[in-house]
């Protein structure tokens, strides 16, 4: 089902994604977070003592990223959390609808590849902090920049956390609007393979102008 991105836009603007149905969705609505987080919690631990003893300070964590990322303009959060034997593998995605800010300023077309910095990949040590500019074609849309690589993520209380990262800009020029589906992990042990299953999940990203419910271009 499309989600529905703003109201209020002409053509009721939404979109679609899908993750692995091992990743658990995250409700960033404040009306609603609360019960919702906590519902979600209690399923994935209950069985797990361990985990069961702890369910208040992981929903607490969920609650507050969930705070955090509506703060930030996301409609959309999910998360995954694969345990192996060398320890949890743990990563989100969050879509958010932002204004164009250059093309609200009038100047027309503009090529978002400029928002996003090349930074060269250290030879000799891939765990130091990169970036990749490329450009992927989003069916309906076109051309839609994008930047992965590992960064260091600033965190709210001054502290950084260092990511694998992958962010995509899909231009909706009619609304003055852009769609950013970010995708990080903090394993960065992981990077390359992890980047594959961000690519592939940002893939399933299309645009649905809900009011004709008609997609933007075939579903993957």
């Amino acid at each position: 089902m499309p989600v529905s991105a703003a109201r209020g836009l002409e053509g009721r603007l939404g979109y679609t994604i899908t993750v692995p149905d091992s990743w658990y969705e995250v409700d960033c609505e404040p009306a609603t977070r609360g019960d919702a987080i906590r519902r979600l919690v209690e399923d994935r631990v209950r069985g797990t003592d361990e985990l069961w003893e702890q369910r208040h300070a992981i929903a607490q964590v969920l609650l507050e990223q969930a705070s955090r990322a509506h703060e930030a303009g996301a409609t959309y959060c999910a998360g995954f959390a694969m345990p192996t034997p060398e320890g949890t593998v743990s990563g989100s995605v969050t879509v958010s609808l932002v204004m164009n800010a250059q093309r609200q300023a009038g100047e027309g077309a503009v090529d978002l590849r400029g928002s996003f910095v090349q930074v060269p990949r250290d030879p000799d040590d891939p765990t130091e902090p990169y970036a990749v500019t490329s450009v992927v074609d989003v069916p309906g849309i076109g051309d839609s920049p994008r930047s992965s690589g590992i960064e260091d993520a600033q965190l709210g209380d001054g502290h950084f956390l260092r990511n694998v990262f992958m962010i995509t800009a899909v231009p909706v020029d009619d609304v003055d609007r852009v769609f950013l589906v970010a995708l990080s992990s903090p394993v960065i042990a992981l990077a390359d393979p992890l980047l594959d299953l961000f690519d592939a999940v940002t893939s399933t990203f299309r645009v649905v102008r809900i009011d004709a419910d008609e997609l933007q271009g075939e579903p993957a």
